[in-house]
């Protein structure tokens, strides 16, 4: 049983894990071109994954491979597997690739039988695809420049071609062409291939830094990826239908199948796998970049694969002589341990041991020299003579503004979740902010100390010295709870706390936990950076595994007695685990009573503003990252009211929340803002798409045939702005609102540009 129970406790540790956020940044709008990366969304493949992706549309003026390499955003779609910047090739790692071919080309109004037939015309295109694309290497070759020829800046905007006010303009075979021909359009195709010019495209990439510092969670996401391509591809359909209603892509479905059957031929699924890296096509790509001159000859094309990358940081270790030398000269490293922090650290009868422990001998192996752990009594001393120098490293520690001003953090390696422990007689709750005003008991020096005091300041924190201290502090009832990381507080519950302690909430977040180095000597951070990506997955695991298994041996024992002994314990856990069952099923149930309006059954306005800040949040920290909020209010209602009975205006509030529910995203949240006002939360979309679906729900509103009388609703949009406080740009969509109703009723205005950033 003991077995047992640690090992479900260890597999709760993996498994509790909050998905892991990341953001995936597009190189255009939600066509289907991306469509792989939103169905792999859509079918929860990068939830399987672990992973909470963001993924974001192209806005215009976002530069893709700046955000990543600056890690604002983990990933990234380059229409082309090399960048180059004055000469010098960007340090992007591909991880896919989706086109094999690139689906740029030219269209001209007359026959071009060859490029340099172009010289003197009048040719439109994005600044780079006419310099680092096909179509730029193309022009290159052929001394197409400013010089002899009119260049001009893509409008995106078809009628400029057709208007004939340029002559060539650059295309997507999977795009524009549709569009041409159905206009009726003449048009010539000049196709780079065709001269010996082709690169990749819809190439997924990352920074190395974001490779070194995740690599599995890189690898999770490359596979998640990959699915979701293997899904759109298979069912086109069902694809363009999350386009168009969960997206808001304006596209005809004739437009969006075009498009789908295009990307699907330049996939090339005959000779390339989903996602296949063609590295012979990427190295011809460099040399030719090289031969026109946008490389400079100096250049090397260094690994540029996801697959090479991986395996270099998994076995290379490579230090420099002045890093060899110091560590020579050191001869050991001195570590500040936790003597009290079963399973990962521990001092006993004067010998360091745990999880941190092994990492630890693990690392000393690379490095020819040993770590020696410095005795202390508890993890307040080790701070201590971290400060006096009198120890060269924290083993495993959380990064803190107060450790800052001593000690440089390495890379994590360990990410571990947050819990809460309290007696069982207390109930369960899905967030530590319902903690306000307890008293929760936390040892003395430890991160999470710092982090409450930040982010949750109402909560009264008690500094004890120990982790048996605090809980033991919450079993006299002195202290609500005890906080610490969920393997720690597992251990400890089943050795000593089986049936009196349980974990009863999570922070919303886990602790990164790294080497601390001492700064005074910034050539240690280098060293142990460069050892900590040779601590592989399977090391890791094997290291974990001894850490939390258990083996007993038993040389005797009744069999009768154990079989009672069983059936009793058998029956003691069904009746705990029936009495967790009916108070999750009640609190559950008085949670969603306390965020629900009663009368429509939508989300009420505390749920609404908390939704809202959320999603503030969220904007301020994700570039490119947009929120549009809209506040509708139904038109003439109080006539309504007066003509019909309030119990008949209440019919109507059910109706539309209906119909809103009915004709929006599971992502979009809908709440009751007041009498009959409502508010829509748009998460991860602009305004011009916010306004698309509001003009959409104003004609379904419009359309609906009420019970008593035909009802119209007035509709405010505007972006919730990071530069602005809620407030603020509420207050722009009411304004906007107000418009609406003032200029007629029955439409939705946008907040004007001049007041919306």
């Amino acid at each position: 049983m003991k077995i047992a129970l640690l090992t479900l406790l260890f597999a709760l540790s993996l498994c509790a894990h909050e998905l892991e956020r990341v953001t995936l940044q597009l190189d255009w709008k939600f066509q289907f071109e991306n469509a792989g990366f939103l169905m792999a969304q859509e079918k929860g493949f990068y939830k399987e994954a672990g992973l909470d992706v963001a993924i974001l549309e192209y806005e215009g003026g976002e530069d893709i491979i700046d955000s990543v390499l600056k890690q604002k955003t983990n990933y990234g779609i380059y229409h082309s597997s090399i960048f180059v910047e004055d000469g010098k090739v960007k340090p992007i790692i591909l991880l896919a690739t989706y086109l094999q071919q690139s689906p740029l080309i030219f269209v001209s109004h007359t026959l071009i039988k060859e490029p340099k037939e172009m010289i003197g015309k009048t040719i439109m295109g994005t600044s780079n695809e006419l310099k680092y694309s096909p179509l730029g290497l193309m022009l290159k070759h052929y001394n197409i420049t400013k010089e002899n020829s009119t260049i001009q800046e893509h409008t995106f905007n078809i009628n400029t071609f057709i208007d004939k006010k340029v002559d060539i303009m650059s295309a997507f075979t999977s795009n524009q062409l549709f569009e041409l021909d159905r206009r009726g359009v003449k048009y010539h195709i000049v196709k780079p291939l065709d001269f010996g010019f082709n690169m990749s495209a819809s190439n997924l990439f990352a920074s190395k830094k974001e490779i070194e510092e995740n690599p599995q969670r890189t690898k999770r996401f490359i596979e998640a990826s990959n699915r979701g391509w293997e899904y759109a591809i298979k069912h086109i359909d069902e694809s363009i239908e999350v386009l168009q209603k969960k997206h808001g892509v304006a596209k005809s479905k004739e437009a969006l199948l075009y498009e789908a059957y295009e990307i699907k031929k330049l996939m090339n699924l005959d000779f390339f796998k989903i996602g296949e890296i063609n590295k012979e096509l990427t190295e011809l790509t460099f040399r030719q970049l090289k031969r026109s001159g946008f490389v400079d000859v100096s250049e090397e094309l260094h690994r540029f694969s996801f697959d090479d990358v991986l395996k270099n940081i998994q076995s290379d270790f490579d230090l420099n002589s002045q890093e060899r030398a110091y560590l020579q000269a050191k001869g050991k490293i001195r570590a500040c341990v936790d003597p009290e922090w079963y399973p990962f650290e521990m001092i006993r009868d004067g010998k360091y041991v745990g999880i941190a422990a092994d990492v630890m001998q693990h690392f000393a192996s690379k490095f020819g020299i040993p770590i020696e752990h410095v005795n202390v009594s508890n993890w307040q001393e080790s701070l201590t003579k971290a400060q006096k120098r009198e120890c060269d490293i924290f083993s495993l520690a959380t990064e803190t503004p107060t450790r800052k001003l001593y000690m440089n953090f390495t890379q994590p390696y360990l990410h571990l979740p947050v819990v809460v422990v309290t007696d069982n007689t207390k109930p369960f709750t899905d967030s530590i902010a319902e903690l306000r005003g307890k008293k929760i008991a936390a040892v003395t020096g430890y991160s999470i100390i710092e982090i409450l005091h930040s982010k949750h300041p109402s909560i009264e924190v008690v500094e004890v010295k120990t982790i048996k201290e605090g809980l033991d502090m919450v079993m006299r009832g002195e202290a609500y709870g005890y906080i610490d990381n969920l393997m720690v507080v597992s251990s400890y519950i089943q050795k000593e706390y089986t049936g009196l302690l349980k974990v009863s909430a999570r922070l919303g977040e886990n602790l990164a936990f790294s080497v601390g180095v001492r700064n005074d000597e910034p050539l240690l951070l280098d060293i142990f950076n460069k050892v900590i990506p040779t601590l592989g997955d399977e090391k890791r695991q094997s290291i974990y595994n001894r850490w939390v298994s258990v083996v007993e041996e038993v040389s005797y024992f009744d069999k009768s007695m154990l079989l009672k002994a069983f059936g009793a314990l058998l029956l003691l856990i069904t009746f705990f685990l029936y009495r967790e069952y009916l108070l999750r099923k009640y609190n559950t149930k008085l949670m969603q009573l306390s965020i629900t309006d009663k009368l429509t059954g939508l989300y009420n306005r505390l749920k609404t503003d908390e939704v809202l800040e959320d999603e503030h949040k969220k904007v301020r920290r994700f570039k490119g990252y947009k929120t549009a909020v809209a506040i509708l209010d139904v038109d003439f209602f109080k006539h309504v009211n007066d003509t019909y009975g309030h119990q008949a205006g209440d019919g109507i509030l059910k109706e539309l929340a209906y119909i809103l529910k009915k004709n929006l995203r599971e992502t979009d949240t809908i709440g009751r803002w007041g009498g009959e006002e409502f508010m829509i939360i748009f998460a991860n979309t602009s305004l011009q798409d916010a306004q698309k679906v509001c003009e959409n729900l104003r004609e379904r509103v419009e359309q609906y045939h009420f019970e008593k009388t035909g009802i119209t609703a007035s509709f405010g949009v505007g972006l919730l702005e990071g530069e602005r406080t809620i407030s603020e740009s509420i207050s722009l969509v009411d304004e906007a609102l107000y418009k609406a109703k003032e200029s007629g009723r029955n439409r939705v205005v946008a907040t004007s540009l001049s007041k919306q950033k």
